[in-house]
Order: structure tokens, then C-alpha cells, then sequence
């Protein structure tokens, strides 16, 4: 393969064609595809040492005036090794955290792989990295510090969409959340809504979505929306679909409190009014979204969200999993 890892996975086209879906299991071994099909490439043997598997998304958009690529990741759980503010009681709990974040594929810490990961980042030629939430395990200050010293290292654009376990104190002897999140300000801004703009394109996130979306929130997306671009969402937890129950069935069969564990009036994630608004917008017939991107439920599903946008929930990258997304033009 000329040492090039090929980038490769089930590939599924959605927004406007969607040939298949994927539901409720592991994403085949990749097979090799020609590196010009995908605009993607990384070092074979980092690829090897890191474990990696790839789960690519191909979505077909009319108008674009050029393809596009970005790579997702989610629900990696980084823990540093510092674990100096964790409440004495919780030690054995976080170590046995580390070892169940472990990568099976090579045996390396969820830490030990973000570490490696920025070079392969940099080296791939992306149009931008997406960090779907769950990056960290927990929100202890050296953990956050570990994952701004990576992104930091990136000399491609990124976008950092947190949810609960990137800002939460749990297992801490403080439950400072202030001093998280400005702390966490010092990654990106910590906006509630982020925003990757190209000319013909919109990568927006709902950033923390485990929480209900903000004034604010609600109204920089109103703002990105009135542009009219094609827009692809990236939120950690998924939204719940208005034509395929299939995505709610799986997640309550799976959960042990069978919970729908989706955005949605009667899932466990319910919108306030302010949430409900842009759920709608997003929603909406003519809405301007082609595509979500979710992690959250550690498992992989491939489906629509209503009958105009496609919804794409990823295999968890502890498990050495990269979402590979290619946007094509229609």
C-alpha cells in the first residue's frame, strides 16, 4: 500500500441518496480504497500502532462547488495520568476506567492514544477535525490540559463540541464547574454554538448537548441558519428520529433503564422551549441541514432523521474508531 493506510470503511451516501444503514453493530474491517477516492491519508504504521479502524460516511450535497473531508472523533475519555484531584474514595474507580478505555486493538490508553493522535490529524488532509464530545472521561483540570496540549498541536481547523463527561467534576474532592469552564475557555471559547464556515458549507455544533441549548446558543444558530448554506450538525448526543424508530428501539433495548437516550419530547433528553426551537429549525422542511453527527450511544447507526436529513452515529474511538466523512457534490 505504499506506505499509505487507505482510508476505507462501509460506506453509506446519504442527503439526497441514502443507500443503507447500519444499525446496533461493529462497522466491517476497512478495505483497501484508492487514496484519490478518499482525499484522506495517515502514516501506515502510526495507523497500525494506534489501532485504528474507519467508519466512513459519504453525503452527497447539490451546489457544492468542491468536495470536502473531515474526520470525526468521539467518545475517546482521555484520563491524564495526574489524578491529583480525585476524591481519595474514587481512585480505584477512575483506574479501572483507564483499563476499560483502553483501545483492544493495540492496548493503549485512551491517553496514550490522544497523544499520537494531532500528528496523524495534521498528516491527513482533512478540512477540519470534529470532536463529537466525550473526549475527556471526566473534568479534572489535568485531563482538559492533556486534550488543549493535542488540539492545540493541530495545524488543521477544529471544532470541539463537549457534553457532559468533557465538563463534569465527577469523581473529583471539588465541585468547582466554574473553574472548568473557564478553563475550558482557554481550548476555544467554549462558545455554546461553534461554527467552521467555508464558502459553499457549514459545519455548526451544539456544543455541551447534554444540556438544553442557550439564548445565545439559539441565537448564533439562527444566525448561520438565515445564510441558506448547506449545514452539517455535530452534537454528541443524538437527536431522535422523526421517520425511523429504529434509532430508540435499539438505544431502550440496550440501556438498563431502557431509556431513549435522544433529543426529543418523549426521550430522556427533553427540549425546553429554547431547545424545542432549534430542534424544529433543524428540523423544518426547508431546513438548510443535510446531515448529524452524533456519538454518545457507543454504538453505530446509520439512518435519516426525517425524510430530507440523514443522522450518522459513530463506533466510540477508545475503541480505535475515526469517523471518515467525505462530502461530495450532487
Amino acid at each position: 500500500m505504499n506506505g499509505l493506510w487507505k482510508f476505507g470503511a462501509c460506506c453509506l451516501v446519504a442527503c439526497g441518496l441514502f443507500l443503507g444503514k447500519a444499525q446496533g453493530a461493529e462497522p466491517p474491517k476497512d478495505n483497501p480504497v484508492e487514496l484519490k477516492k478518499t482525499a484522506l491519508n495517515i502514516d501506515e504504521t502510526t495507523a497500525a500502532k494506534l489501532g485504528l479502524t474507519f467508519e466512513t460516511v459519504e453525503i452527497q450535497i447539490e451546489g457544492l462547488k468542491k468536495d470536502y473531508a473531515f474526520l470525526w472523533i468521539a467518545d475517546l475519555h482521555v484520563i491524564a495520568n495526574d489524578l491529583s484531584e480525585v476524591e481519595e474514595k474514587n481512585i480505584n474507580v477512575i483506574k479501572n476506567r483507564i483499563k476499560h478505555f483502553t483501545n483492544p486493538n493495540n492496548g493503549l490508553t485512551s491517553l496514550e492514544n490522544w497523544q499520537l493522535l494531532p500528528e496523524c490529524f495534521n498528516k491527513s488532509g482533512a478540512d477540519a477535525i470534529l470532536f463529537g464530545g466525550d473526549i475527556c472521561d471526566f473534568g479534572n483540570i489535568a485531563s482538559i490540559q492533556v486534550l488543549k496540549d493535542g488540539m492545540h498541536k493541530l495545524t488543521v481547523p477544529y471544532m470541539y463540541a463537549r457534553a457532559d463527561h468533557d465538563v463534569s467534576p465527577w469523581w473529583l474532592s471539588t465541585n468547582d464547574r466554574n473553574r472548568i469552564n473557564e478553563f475550558e475557555k482557554t481550548i476555544d471559547g467554549y462558545e455554546p454554538v461553534q461554527v467552521i464556515e467555508f464558502d459553499d458549507l457549514m459545519v455548526v455544533s451544539f456544543n455541551t448537548s447534554t444540556s438544553n441549548m442557550t439564548e445565545a446558543g439559539l441565537k448564533r444558530f439562527k444566525e448561520v441558519y438565515a445564510k441558506r448554506k448547506p449545514i452539517i450538525i455535530n452534537t454528541h448526543v443524538p437527536f431522535n428520529s422523526l421517520v425511523d424508530p429504529s434509532l430508540g428501539d435499539i438505544c431502550m433495548k440496550g440501556d438498563t433503564k431502557h431509556r431513549n437516550l435522544t433529543w426529543g419530547r418523549d426521550c430522556y433528553y427533553k427540549p425546553n422551549a429554547i431547545t424545542q426551537e432549534f430542534l424544529d429549525l433543524v428540523c423544518a422542511a426547508d431546513s438548510p441541514v443535510k446531515t448529524v453527527l452524533a456519538g454518545h450511544l457507543h454504538f453505530p447507526w446509520h439512518g435519516m432523521l426525517t425524510d430530507k436529513i440523514s443522522q450518522h452515529l459513530f463506533v466510540p474511538a477508545f475503541k480505535g474508531n475515526i469517523g471518515v466523512i467525505l462530502v461530495k457534490r450532487k
